[in-house]
């Protein structure tokens, strides 16, 4: 098993440079492919873990928005600069940002989800050969 099978959650910036080395393609094609999941597919990838929120103080900082690109599920948290970059990059085509992207992060399950719904084949930085059905 290789480690990042491990993981739970991937940060969107971890995402794009290990999916395109497995794919043999440019980080920021796979940053695109990631913008457009989130903007229209229904990835789930937030801001804040709902989990870890403290109602006191986990959200003072930034504007944050609730965002479903699918109304059949539950909305996540994005900071407001995250999805109005995430909508220029898919209506736009603006180059996507390392910084304004740095904090977006997915969880496996929900990762895993998307590629279902898309078709697409898991990549093997974050799943097993067993779970990919190689």
């Amino acid at each position: 098993m290789h480690p990042g099978q491990l993981v739970e959650r991937y940060k969107f910036w971890d995402i794009a440079p290990l999916w395109a080395a497995e794919r043999l393609d440019n980080e920021l094609v796979i940053a695109r492919a990631l913008a457009r999941g989130i903007v229209k597919d229904g990835l789930r990838f937030q801001s804040v873990d709902a989990s870890w929120m403290k109602p006191a103080r986990s959200l003072s900082g930034y504007p944050y928005v609730g965002y479903a690109a699918d109304p059949a599920k539950p909305p996540v948290l994005l900071r407001a600069e995250a999805l109005e970059h995430l909508l220029a990059v898919v209506r736009q085509a603006a180059v996507p940002s390392r910084e304004i992207l740095r904090q977006e992060f997915v969880l496996r399950e929900d990762f895993r989800a998307w590629i279902k719904a898309t078709r697409q084949m898991l990549p093997g930085f974050w799943f097993g050969d067993d779970e990919r059905g190689d």
